[in-house]
């Protein structure tokens, strides 16, 4: 099985470690954590650093919540959340710039039996792991969260939830990125791999060549490079609407989620609120149909965000 390209490149060969693939959130850290050990990286991104869904995500970290039962990816992903303020703290040293990261712990919301029997569920197999979860009341909700005032049937509180901003967040990966001393190229789009005798020697790109032993993709809902990836991945993108309003500053006081929506406000007062769960393909467009399941799912939660003002929206 032999990609290599035969084309010629006005760009010469210059031999790397590593090559990385995609430049958001995860390539960005991948190529400054090797290129900190002393690897020579170089990392190719098809637009600008961060520009998909790495600054479009609300910045939710939780774990207990998307994960719904124990195994080995709750695992990796909860002794990653173990690892985040840590990580956290080396960028904000290296950039200078704050990423407005808050553990303010998220309470998920539940109205029906069949929620409450879902996450009393995942909260006793959570507890059992040594991991904290409150059941609340209603009572307890309204008293810890008085501007919801929506129908429920109580919550569950994780403590440990967290927020960060994430375009912050990308500003500051991309200088340490750079400080780290990787090599970025921007409008850069990988075209093939270069495999010889089994074996990955680089990539090939529209701006030339890059030679290296090792190609770490992290190129997200874009892994397959179009069937061109070697190896056919599970990965598809998945469209997610969201909406950001001006409301009045601590509204909420932690993380709210539900079934059909979640709001977390950043401490300038911003609420972002989302977010809906499409097979669109790669369509970056809002629908009426998502904007109205986003702003039903919030108003049942609470009738304060009716007098928030509009802000963005994106998908």
């Amino acid at each position: 099985f032999d990609l290599l390209s035969r084309e010629h490149s006005h760009r010469p060969m210059k031999p790397f470690d590593v090559v990385v693939l995609g430049g958001g959130i995860i390539g960005c850290a991948v190529a400054e954590t090797l290129a900190e050990a002393g690897q020579r990286v170089v990392l190719v991104e098809r637009r600008h650093l961060g520009a998909e869904a790495s600054t479009a995500a609300a910045g939710i970290l939780s774990t207990q919540l998307d994960i719904r039962n124990p195994g080995p990816l709750f695992a990796l992903c909860h002794a990653a959340r173990q690892l985040y303020p840590r990580w956290v703290k080396h960028l904000e040293q290296r950039a200078g710039i704050s990423v407005n990261y808050h553990v303010d712990g998220i309470l998920y919301l539940v109205q029906t039996r069949r929620e409450h029997q879902e996450l009393e569920h995942q909260a006793r197999w959570q507890r059992h792991q040594g991991l904290r979860v409150e059941r609340w009341s209603p009572a307890d909700v309204h008293q810890k969260e008085p501007a919801l005032d929506g129908r429920l049937r109580g919550g569950f509180y994780f403590p440990m939830g967290a927020q960060v901003d994430t375009l912050a967040l990308m500003r500051a990966l991309a200088a340490a990125t750079r400080t780290a001393g990787v090599e970025i190229h921007e409008k850069t789009s990988v075209r093939t791999l270069r495999i010889r005798r089994g074996a990955v020697r680089g990539v090939t790109t529209n701006r030339g060549v890059f030679m290296a032993p090792v190609v770490i993709n992290c190129l997200g809902s874009w892994a397959n490079m179009g069937g061109r990836f070697p190896v056919e991945l599970p990965v598809e993108p998945a469209r997610g609407q969201m909406l950001a309003f001006r409301g009045p500053r601590r509204l909420l006081q932690h993380i709210v989620m539900s079934r059909r929506a979640y709001a977390v406000q950043r401490r300038d007062g911003r609420l972002l609120v989302g977010s809906t769960i499409e097979r669109a393909g790669f369509a970056k467009t809002l629908t009426v149909a998502g904007i109205h399941g986003i702003l039903s799912g919030v108003r049942r939660m609470s009738r304060a965000f009716g007098a928030c003002t509009l802000l963005d929206a994106w998908a």
